[in-house]
């Protein structure tokens, strides 16, 4: 015999775990979705339970109840088809004596009393959480093997009566208009569980010994009184401040008797549970779940009312990983807890202010005059929390991101409305630091581009769809190629190219940059291999590749660039990287280790759009690197004295410190010539070859370095 769960009482031998009969207990499921049938079928294995069967139809569920007898039914509310499931429970439960446990997610005041009267043994929210469905099962069977002891017992209610251990009432119907019962008899334990006297109360109607009696309760034990139909329910009694589970039967026409259990501490702890599922256990705000029914509530509002108007807001606090990385999270933690206090205080008692994610926030306002007015809370929310937090002594200042959407709008599942407002979130921090956008149309079709662009970008990855442009980097004085620049390209199987300024950022934010920035390495190394087998044999030239901020902070990424160089067996030098100077500058002494690991290999380092970022010269004359490459900006303003003179301090600077310098986007002759008289040593441009594929870029090196070139160019190069 298997042991009884811990969780469930041991009334005798047998035990509700293993059916009350030494079996696993055989569990029906009446649900119409499939995918959720496929979840419970799963979660009933998984816990030891037996299926009995699976159906989506309330009339069939009542036929398998019937036939199969079954311990218990997880029962859908809402089914297709002539009966419900409310119907099919309330036949199951008074034909079939089987419990019966409600899956739901949310419903309407109407149905929850419907399904209040068939006294379901449980209710069990979608999704099933495993846990709770399994606390929810257990307890059902115990409960329902309980009441069939119980019901065996009324026959002798009589002999038992005094002594009962739960309270027990017979009370007998007055007629109408009254609806109200006068009390014929009370046990011993009803005066030590209510602690009214029954001395008192017999003889007495139940308004007069209850006066705050919910008329539920009189409904429902008139109802008995009347079809002489044994019923079971939960209920609160407001004025002993108690919960009850009440069995009620007709002993005789006009009488009811009441058998009443304390089930007070136990509704308690459901009670505890269930708000620990609806509310964040940090903050004690309500959590994702609960802002997502109190939406749904607002929606539906805003559809019966016209004058409804409403407001989402999600926060997203600005750089809360470095409050996290600096101060600890116990600090963290403290400061989310100050901030849901802060925001509390900053909305009406009707609004909801919840906390969605790990610095994320919501808040609902509801109720509001004007959108005018949802964006003035929404101005003082952000400069609140711009007052600094006391946090374990610290202050520590803080901005977030405000994304709105102002409603009432066509929304009919409260998760697009959540997430429209954590889009217009996300395009507030793009602007910065502190910034409030207000939900628009285009936001949602600019990110679902986004989305669309990285799956097609994944995909592209795997087809081969990225290749390789040339750039041509010439000399100066002599107008010969001394390398190329790697451009990634991205030619989708219909053909289209889609441009590298469209891409380049999308891979950079979702984290494909890496595995396009391993293909480019490797694919150059390749091509420059290729190339020097043939017309840049014992030729100097070199292979530049940029290096993307990701790319960089890789912490294998010397090891990557050994790995390129040793598969192709290149050589280190002529292979030439190149990163901006703001990844230089956002961790300075972790990029001095990386840099000074690459420059030992023998690779070159250069600095590219050098003088748009801001680097210190201290730290640049520090830096293992080979070129700096002028920025285009300054390139094609040079007609601009200001610009000329940036060039040339760069010019000078670079030659100075030994550097050779790369200007880019030379586009007009008097460009060229400009930079040659400033002594710039190398250039890329249109004006020399727009970046080409690989069959162009041989024609071109074909024309300097193949038979047929004049020989000073052929010489330059060697």
């Amino acid at each position: 015999m298997s042991t009884p769960h811990p969780t469930i009482p041991c009334q005798d031998e047998s035990s509700v775990e293993n059916g009350l009969d030494g079996r696993a207990p055989r569990l029906l499921i009446v649900e119409d979705e499939r995918v959720v049938a496929l979840d419970l079928k799963g979660i009933l294995r998984r816990l030891g339970y037996i299926q009995a069967g699976v159906t989506a139809s309330g009339a069939e569920a009542v036929e398998l109840c019937a036939s199969l007898k079954p311990d218990l039914v997880l029962m859908d509310i809402f089914l297709s088809g002539a009966m419900d499931g409310v119907e099919a429970a309330c036949v199951i439960q008074t034909e079939c004596d089987v419990p019966v446990i409600f899956l739901t997610s949310h419903t309407d005041q109407v149905t929850l009393q419907r399904a209040k009267r068939t006294a379901p043994y449980g209710y069990v929210l979608k999704p099933v959480d495993e846990d709770w469905l399994r606390t929810a099962v257990e307890v059902a069977l115990f409960k329902h093997h309980t009441e069939r002891k119980l019901r065996q017992s009324e026959r002798h209610y009589r002999e038992l009566f005094s002594g009962m251990l739960n309270a027990f009432l017979l009370l007998e119907l007055l007629p109408a208009p009254n609806q109200d019962f006068r009390i014929l008899a009370a046990n011993p334990a009803f005066e030590r569980v209510t602690g009214l006297a029954c001395a008192t109360v017999v003889g007495r109607t139940l308004r007069e010994a209850l006066p705050g009696i919910e008329p539920f309760w009189l409904d429902t034990l008139s109802t008995t009184a009347v079809s002489g139909r044994p019923t079971r329910f939960e209920n609160y009694l407001g004025d002993l401040n108690m919960y009850f589970l009440a069995q009620a039967y007709c002993p005789q026409p006009g009488q009811v008797a009441v058998a009443l259990e304390d089930v007070t501490e136990r509704k308690r702890g459901e009670e505890r549970l269930r708000y620990r599922t609806f509310h964040d256990a940090l903050t004690g705000l309500p959590n994702r779940a609960l802002c997502l029914d109190r939406i749904a509530r607002a929606i539906e509002r805003a559809k019966r009312r016209s004058n409804y108007i409403y407001a989402l807001i999600f926060l997203d606090l600005d750089r809360f990983k470095l409050v996290n990385d600096s101060l600890g999270h116990l600090a963290g933690d403290g400061l989310l807890r100050r901030v849901a206090e802060r925001l509390r205080r900053e909305v009406r008692q009707l609004d909801t202010v919840a906390r969605v994610g790990g610095d994320e926030f919501v808040v609902l306002l509801e109720e509001i005059a004007s959108p005018g007015d949802a964006l003035r809370i929404v101005k003082t929310v952000r400069e609140r929390l711009r007052i600094p937090f006391t946090v374990e002594g610290r202050q520590i200042y803080i901005t977030a991101s405000l994304g709105v959407v102002l409603g009432p709008a066509d929304y009919d599942r409260p998760e697009e409305l959540l997430q429209n407002a954590a889009i217009a979130m996300g395009s507030a921090r793009v602007a910065g630091c502190g910034r409030v956008r207000v939900f628009d149309w285009s936001m949602r079709e600019r990110a679902e581009r986004v989305m669309d662009l990285e799956t097609n970008m994944r995909l592209g990855l795997e087809r081969g769809e990225f290749i390789l442009y040339y750039q041509p980097i010439f000399d100066l004085a002599t107008l010969v190629p001394r390398g190329v620049e790697a451009l990634v390209r991205w030619r989708r199987a219909d053909g289209e190219l889609v441009s590298p300024a469209e891409f380049i950022p999308a891979a950079e934010q979702s984290g494909l940059i890496i595995p396009l920035g391993a293909l480019v390495l490797a694919e150059a190394c390749r091509a420059l291999t290729r190339w020097r087998a043939g017309t840049l044999a014992d030729r100097s030239f070199f292979m530049a590749v940029n290096l993307s901020a990701r790319q960089f902070t890789q912490p294998d990424l010397v090891k990557q660039v050994i790995t390129a160089l040793r598969r192709e067996n290149m050589a280190a030098g002529d292979l030439k990287l190149e990163i901006t100077e703001s990844i230089l500058m956002e961790h300075p002494e972790s990029a001095m280790l990386k840099l000074r690991g690459l420059r030992e290999l023998g690779v070159g380092i250069g600095i590219d759009d050098f003088g748009t970022g801001y680097s210190s010269l201290s730290y640049l004359q520090r830096f293992p690197i080979d070129t700096l490459k002028v920025d285009r900006s300054f390139v094609s303003g040079m007609e601009e004295q200001g610009n000329r003179v940036i060039v040339r301090s760069v010019v000078s600077l670079a030659h100075n410190l030994g550097y050779d310098v790369v200007a880019e986007g030379i586009e007009t002759t008097a460009q060229l010539d400009e930079l040659a008289g400033l002594g710039c040593d190398l250039g890329q441009g249109f004006l020399y070859a727009r970046p080409m594929d690989e069959s162009a870029l041989l024609g071109l090196l074909g024309q300097h370095f193949g038979p047929d070139a004049p020989q000073h160019l052929k010489t330059d190069c060697v």
